[in-house]
């Protein structure tokens, strides 16, 4: 019998090649290289992951459910694979009928350094008077929004021209000001909590006649809390928006007698799992105001 064929890639070449197919909206692409590692590692929950997010971009609600359920099972402190089972609940019982199969354009999402943290630049928060649930469901971690002012408020809107919600006060209305005064920015969507959606909102350009004004004044006042917010939101999201950061594999084998050696990597040790813990799935309004 002619010897099987082996993938000669590594296993970081793989989650660099499947981040990247990723990030450029390429999710057939991406789910055959996640599948390639999962292969190899058949419990590498990063790859599930993965796997999962290309599931619900394809909009193959079911598979992708199934990938983040295998995820939970190979790592039970797995917040990625658990808030994105709830989302898919949601999105399983939509008042207007199920995602499964729907023909959706493929999201794009922005480079990682989109969400680093610049004090008085950024700000993050949940809408206020945001939309049902299961259409917020719909918005992807990473996915840019529209920012549209109408009657001095500042709304968040979907691709697909969908309300999802207005900035609150006192943000919103200084908004209003500085966008008025030839300021511009960015809107990102960063996941939904029990009762809205999270954003961050950028500065990416400032006006010089307003060179003297921050846009979040605020931020700066709250900088330590802020950072140690950041520090753990990037903790809870990293999966969602890089799709995980898996160490080189080197020296991967499929093993003998056709069992998968176990990953070299997973000789390491692992980051602290209470950093991951939540206290029950919608540990956003118990954990903080969220103002990331």
């Amino acid at each position: 019998m002619a010897p099987k064929n082996k993938d000669k890639s590594t296993k970081r070449q793989l989650v660099t090649e499947a981040q990247t197919a990723a990030t450029e909206g390429r999710w057939e692409e991406s789910l055959a290289i996640n599948d390639r590692i999962i292969e190899r590692f058949p419990r590498e929950a990063e790859a599930l992951n993965r796997k999962g997010r290309a599931l619900i971009e394809l909009r193959q609600l079911g598979s992708a459910r199934d990938a983040y359920a295998e995820s939970l099972k190979a790592d039970p402190a797995n917040m990625i694979a658990r808030r994105n089972l709830q989302r898919l609940e949601m999105l399983y019982n939509r008042a207007d009928g199920t995602l499964e199969g729907a023909v959706t354009a493929p999201a794009v999402l922005p480079k990682p350094n989109t969400f680093i943290e610049e004090i008085g630049k950024t700000w993050v928060d949940e809408l206020a008077n945001p939309a049902d649930l299961s259409h917020l469901a719909e918005v992807s971690p990473g996915e840019q929004l529209q920012l549209s002012v109408e009657d001095g408020k500042v709304y968040l809107v979907s691709d697909d021209g969908l309300r999802l919600g207005e900035v609150g006060a006192p943000i919103g209305q200084r908004l209003v000001d500085l966008m008025d005064g030839g300021n511009r920015y960015e809107a990102y969507a960063l996941g939904i909590s029990s009762q809205s959606l999270r954003v961050m909102i950028r500065e990416t350009f400032k006006d010089p006649a307003q060179a003297t004004k921050l846009s979040f004044p605020e931020q700066v006042r709250k900088t330590q809390e802020l950072m140690r917010e950041r520090e753990l939101l990037f903790q809870r999201e990293e999966g969602d928006f890089l799709f995980g950061e898996d160490e080189d594999g080197e020296g991967e084998d499929d093993g003998v007698n056709g069992q998968v050696e176990p990953d070299p990597d997973d000789d390491e040790p692992e980051a602290d799992a209470s950093q991951f813990v939540e206290e029950g799935i919608n540990v956003d309004d118990d954990e903080e105001r969220d103002a990331m």
